[in-house]
């Protein structure tokens, strides 16, 4: 072959091996992304989250009054139980 064609093909070549590289690079990034989102799209995932942490907040919350309400009942009985004993708090019975 004429080294003159060789050196107007070679760029040539260059160019097709790397437009080629790149649309088989392309296409594999656009399958990836088809297969991925075959679970729903962005929108109906953002809902999905937002619902979970919707319910992750309620469920805190009714853990926190059960808290509060069980530290109220652990500091009565702390209070109760800090009391000195004598005979005027235990009190006497009606009729006696």
């Amino acid at each position: 072959m004429n080294p003159v064609a060789l050196e107007l093909l070679a760029p040539v070549m260059v160019f097709l091996g790397l437009s080629g590289a790149v649309l088989i690079g392309m296409k594999m990034r656009y399958t990836h992304l088809q297969r991925t989102r075959l679970g729903g799209s962005a929108h109906q995932d953002v809902e999905r989250l937002t619902e979970a942490v919707d319910t992750v907040r309620d469920e805190v919350r009714v853990l926190r009054e059960d808290f509060l309400e069980l530290h109220e009942r652990v500091e009565f009985t702390e209070r109760l139980l800090e009391r000195p004993k004598t005979d005027t708090n235990l009190g006497s019975l009606p009729g006696q």
